[in-house]
């Protein structure tokens, strides 16, 4: 019998369906947005991004979603113990218009950028929230954001030049909760 994938850890999912509450609560995803799944796509689909703008424009019968593309970078460990991970996230959020970009940098700013804090919250939010398609099995030690360029720089890069985009990198230290099997023997995770 073979295990389930959705076990594993995978704290994209978790952070990525907590930052969208926070949007929803400051009314930054229309309501036609908030019916279907969340306007993160990750950066490993291929794609053009004023393709994918157009249709979410389509999809969600909204005239100008929100899109926040999303990579994982898991190439950090703050400590030789190998159940406490150091990642970041890198988001790339598109939207039409200037203000609503900069209100979704505050909102996800002020929600992240409070290291343990921030890490309580998510925590305290995932276990009142739970995830029908995954597991709560991280657990969120700290969270850090920083602006990953100039914002004039992202936008010259940027394929959609009708698009206003900025880029931001959210770091985080976690752990998951589960059991591992060596062997044989199974050993419960203790290490909260």
């Amino acid at each position: 019998m073979a295990d389930n994938v959705k076990t594993t850890g995978y704290p994209p999912l978790f952070l990525n369906a907590y930052i969208n509450a926070q949007l929803e609560r400051f009314g930054l995803i229309a309501e036609s947005q908030t019916m279907l799944p969340p306007p993160f796509i990750p950066a490993s689909v291929p794609t053009n991004i004023e393709d994918l703008y157009n249709d979410q424009i389509q999809i969600r019968g909204t005239e100008k979603p929100i899109l926040i593309m999303y990579d994982r970078l898991t190439r950090f460990r703050p400590t030789p113990f190998y159940r406490h991970k150091r990642e970041q996230l890198i988001y790339f959020i598109y939207t039409a218009q200037d203000e609503t970009l900069l209100n979704i940098m505050r909102v996800i700013t002020e929600a992240l950028d409070r290291e343990d804090a921030a890490a309580q919250d998510i925590n305290s939010w995932l276990k009142s929230n739970p995830l029908a398609y995954a597991p709560t099995n991280v657990f969120f030690h700290n969270v850090r954001v920083y602006q990953a360029d100039e914002s004039r720089d992202v936008v010259e890069l940027a394929s959609a030049k009708t698009l206003f985009v900025n880029k931001i990198i959210i770091e985080y230290d976690y752990h998951t909760n589960d059991t591992i099997t060596i062997g044989s023997t199974s050993y419960t995770n203790i290490y909260t």
